[in-house]
């Protein structure tokens, strides 16, 4: 089926469909990329935006996903209300684990259905988890030392490792993009476990240093699903936009508490730090042409704009207008002149090693 006027093309259909008819002779290969190219090319005129700048997040294609998700959530919630007040929660956990791997087999292998697969793939991996956690918390320690709960961290290193082959197995068996943000989530819970256990009170004491290499890891992890795919039209793109996603928080929050002490941010020096941390995600947000970095920051940068307000003796709904119509403006002000400020950002930067990972300034 051919793309209709105004109606974006997917590599996960549109090609895959093209790729078959290569296969079975009808067309070649080169008659491929060139209706790709043509596609892509209309596209871009039409909008005024390319598909790397449009930065699409390909998980749900109309209402009737939406549909069958509000079903799916319903179905999942309901069973865990109601199997919560009369079992245990390794039991109520490893019921939810069957439903949603089930689930997952009629929605995301057999149907292909995008936000029904979203939602099953993020759902998946601390549903697993929790099972097999709970599972300890009731005594079982398969021989790796004392139930979970008695203070030895080291009994949570199986639940976790299980954790990280259950998220491991779901992507391997699906295929959901966001499946790669559950196997990193749980491959930093596993790697906190394994410090504690190695470093007792380590986390405690320096749990911003350890957010922050998680968040630095995470970053770099999306970067290079960025780098196989500059031009932002496959799976890959939207793997790198997940992580992103998991990353910017981490970092965002860590460099935060570093940067204040770990205090909230109370005084106008420390919104001041705030407001400087947001202007260097933007910078990076820009360069990488990743906006979900700024997502993350946007409720600190509020909250130091509303301290500030703050020591202006402004009236609390007053200060609370005024952040949100400061936020807006930011976000419309930036995201409608998107492409100009990358443009003059990154120029400097245009000839380094670094740009060739992320999409043409051009």
């Amino acid at each position: 089926m051919i793309p209709a006027a105004g109606t974006a093309w997917h590599e996960d259909d549109v090609t895959a469909r093209l790729r078959r008819a290569e296969a079975a002779g009808i067309i070649s290969g080169d008659q491929v990329k060139r209706m790709l190219d043509l596609w892509r090319l209309e596209d871009e005129a039409r909008t005024g935006v390319s598909v790397a700048d449009a930065e699409e997040v390909r998980f749900a294609r109309g209402f009737h996903d939406i549909f069958l998700s509000i079903g799916i959530v319903m179905v999942v919630f309901g069973l865990a209300y109601g199997l919560g007040s009369v079992w245990p929660v390794s039991a109520v956990a490893g019921v939810l684990t069957a439903v949603v791997w089930a689930f997952s087999e009629i929605f995301a292998r057999r149907m292909r259905l995008a936000l029904p697969s979203f939602l099953l793939a993020v759902a998946f991996a601390p549903a697993f988890l929790v099972a097999v956690l709970a599972l300890m918390v009731d005594g079982l320690s398969f021989g790796f030392g004392a139930p979970l709960g008695q203070g030895d961290p080291g009994s949570a290193i199986l639940p976790a490792v299980v954790g990280v082959c259950g998220a491991v197995l779901h992507y391997w068996r699906f295929g959901v993009p966001v499946g790669v943000a559950g196997i990193v989530g749980s491959l930093l819970f596993l790697a906190a476990i394994l410090l504690e256990t190695v470093l007792p009170g380590f986390l405690e004491a320096h749990l911003a240093w350890f957010t922050l290499a998680a968040g630095a890891a995470t970053f770099v992890a999306a970067m290079w699903f960025d780098s196989r795919d500059v031009a932002r039209v496959t799976v890959a793109s939207d793997k790198a936009f997940w992580l992103h996603l998991l990353a910017a928080p981490l970092l965002v929050h860590s460099i935060l508490m570093l940067a204040t002490a770990g205090a909230a941010t109370k005084s106008g020096g420390d919104a001041l730090a705030v407001i400087a941390l947001f202007a260097v995600l933007a910078l990076v947000a820009v360069l990488v042409d990743r906006r979900a970095l700024l997502v993350s920051g946007l409720g600190y940068f509020g909250l130091a704009i509303a301290q500030l307000m703050g020591k202006a003796d402004v009236s609390g709904e007053v200060k609370l207008a005024l952040t949100l119509v400061a936020l807006g403006c930011f976000i419309l002000l930036l995201g409608s002149g998107w492409r100009r400020v990358r443009r003059v950002v990154a120029s400097p930067f245009r000839s380094t090693p670094a740009m060739r990972l992320v999409p043409s300034v051009d």
